[in-house]
């Protein structure tokens, strides 16, 4: 399918440029982009699904104090423990 795209002129040189430089059309480097765009849009959609956190039950209720501090030192430890 053809379509107009209307860029400045700023941005049509600058994407001129780079198509040049990597030996690539405007027209595949514009494809590139748009599905770049598209499949960046799925992934956020499903960043934003809804997740799971686990329970953390405690003997005495309302007793538990937890920092922010104490979120970042636990999440810290269990990047390290994932990425070991």
């Amino acid at each position: 399918m053809k379509t107009t795209v209307v860029l400045p002129d700023d941005v049509f040189r600058r994407a001129k440029a780079e198509t040049a430089m990597q030996g690539r059309t405007l027209r595949a480097f514009i494809l590139d982009a748009v599905v770049h765009e598209l499949e960046g849009a799925n992934c956020e959609a499903s960043a934003r699904r809804r997740v799971k956190l686990p329970l953390v039950r405690s003997r005495r209720p309302g007793s538990l104090r937890i920092t922010a501090d104490i979120v970042a030192e636990t999440m810290l430890k269990e990047d390290t423990h994932v990425s070991a």
